[in-house]
């Protein structure tokens, strides 16, 4: 599954919200090094992770200010 993030990070921006994918990486997984987050961020992007946990939704969804519904492909609003 491929989570909708760039089109969430977008729609923040639009919205005056600056988000960026690091920052959004470091809080999903703060004990990695940085190299790691960047690493996990890609695959949640390009859809290669092998799993994905609600409470990174709902992080990724409090920082860009979209749904989960969203974020998953549910709807377009």
């Amino acid at each position: 599954m491929t989570l909708r993030i760039e089109e969430a990070i977008a729609r923040a921006k639009r919205n005056g919200k600056k988000v960026l994918k690091k920052d959004i990486a470091a809080r999903i997984w703060p004990d990695s090094v940085e190299s790691a987050q960047q690493v996990n961020m890609t695959r949640l992007c390009n859809g290669s992770a092998v799993r994905i946990a609600p409470e990174w939704v709902c992080i990724i969804c409090e920082m860009t200010g979209c749904t989960a519904d969203f974020l998953l492909g549910l709807t377009n609003d």
